[in-house]
């Protein structure tokens, strides 16, 4: 691998030698967190690189590989075999990047893989996998992985948190709680032996498991507010809309005013508890039946959906810095890069006295979170926005090597500044500059953790 990777001019090189080595601070992905109690140690390459990861099986099916050694009857060599095949067709997609940075950086592989070098990256690879610095901790240390936050749903067992490794804490994934079924409210009723007949006894039980994440050191909820999401603001019937679902499915129009409710809700808990809110807008996860079926919901299929609808975002924004505890700190993530702007610029429509970037756009999300995605979000904040404040990298991955996308972002960003300072865009000043690339890969995600 070289060196330079993304990186040309020496101011770009000076940015990168100053903040390559800062610790991580991840605030949202989907880890294992029974793979990082149990410390676990990997099989082989494909369990470790392959077998989960749904930004790879979505290449493999582009370029035509056979589902069987995607997420089928293969033997994980062929699994492997199927991948390194797959990786010398992706010059320009992320991948081939990232995947050059993960074996470097872990396995001390230089060498390109491809269908020739398979058999040797594989047995040097897995030979690496016995060593202590390759288990689910070690790689968080080889990693500098200050803090992480796994996603947990709001009834999962939180006994895990209690002796796993510092700095990893749960964050919330909200989305069973606003598409509210009586399967989820049996869960609640489970978890906080509330027996749940209203309205009000809802609250109380999504109010307990709010602390219960709370004393286990949650800071953050996510939801996805997805391609055709509507909010609809209280009219004063949400007693009678629940009482409704505790009967049955509601119909459609009825859903979504429960839906919006119980944001409504969720976002006045996590105001009082001090909590970032994270939205993660625009995902059009139906598509292929065929897919679905085969692969799971996370199996890689997704899409982009359309344009957000800005006046249900600003409405329920609003709604929510009404309520008594006021607006929480909101990161807002868009799948459509044509929404970049006009979510940028709803940065500065919420601002609190005192408070820096209470509303924040989020990284470069999903499909969007390669070189080119990256740029735009830049050429955006700095726009729309203010560049200085804002909250960098997070993975949203269900990888253990993934961490590996935060050396890729800070190699991006400084390549970026560096470009800018070059055509005269801004101040050719190392330290103007190195003071904001380190808050925005180290000291701005800090100040929210």
């Amino acid at each position: 691998m070289n060196e330079n990777l993304l990186i040309k001019a020496p101011l770009a090189s000076e940015l990168f030698a100053l903040i390559k080595d800062l610790p991580v601070i991840d605030w949202h992905n989907h880890l294992s967190i029974a793979d990082i109690a149990a410390n676990k140690s990997f099989a082989n390459m494909a369990d470790l690189w392959v077998k989960s990861d749904p930004y790879k099986h979505r290449a493999m099916r582009i370029c035509g590989v056979p589902e069987k050694y995607i997420t089928g009857e293969a033997s994980d060599y062929e699994k492997f075999q199927a991948w390194a095949g797959t990786l010398p067709r992706l010059i320009g997609n992320p991948l081939y990047h990232w995947s050059e940075l993960e074996l470097k950086r872990i396995f001390d592989i230089d060498e390109q893989l491809n269908e020739n070098t398979a058999p040797a990256i594989w047995e040097k690879a897995n030979e690496c996998l016995k060593q202590p610095k390759c288990s689910a901790c070690g790689l968080l240390d080889t990693f500098n992985v200050e803090y992480a936050a796994p996603c947990v749903q709001l009834c999962e067992d939180l006994t895990p948190f209690a002796s796993i490794r510092k700095g990893i804490v749960p964050s919330l994934r909200g989305d069973d709680i606003v598409a509210c079924n009586a399967d989820f409210i049996g869960k609640l009723q489970s978890a906080t032996s509330i027996s749940i007949k209203d309205w009000d006894s809802f609250a109380k039980a999504i109010s307990q498991r709010i602390e219960a994440l709370h004393a286990a050191n949650c800071r953050f909820a996510d939801h996805a507010l997805d391609d055709g999401f509507i909010y609809i603001a209280s009219d004063g019937k949400e007693q009678q809309r629940f009482a409704q679902l505790l009967e049955g499915p509601l119909p459609q129009n009825e859903t979504c005013a429960i839906a919006s409710a119980i944001l409504r809700l969720l976002a006045e808990e996590y105001a009082s508890h001090g909590w970032t809110m994270q939205l993660h807008i625009g995902a059009r996860r139906q598509t292929s039946s065929r897919l679905r079926t085969l692969a799971g919901p996370a199996g890689g299929y997704a899409g982009i959906g359309h344009t957000c609808d800005i006046r249900s975002i600003t409405c329920m924004l609003d709604d929510f810095e009404k309520a008594p505890s006021g607006l929480s700190r909101v990161i807002l993530y868009t799948l459509n890069p044509a929404d970049n702007a006009a979510l940028t610029v709803l940065t500065g429509s919420y601002s609190q006295d005192g408070v820096v970037a209470k509303v924040q756009a989020g990284p470069a999300w999903w499909f969007c979170d390669h070189l080119f995605g990256m740029q735009q979000c830049f050429e955006n904040y700095a726009a729309y926005g203010v560049l200085s404040t804002f909250v960098g990298m997070t993975t949203d991955s269900r990888s253990l090597l993934s961490f590996v996308r935060h050396e890729y972002f800070r190699r991006v960003f400084c390549a970026w500044l560096a470009e800018k300072a070059d055509k005269g865009e801004v101040p050719d000043d190392f330290d103007a500059l190195a003071s904001i690339a380190t808050a925005v890969s180290y000291g701005n995600p800090k100040s929210i953790i």
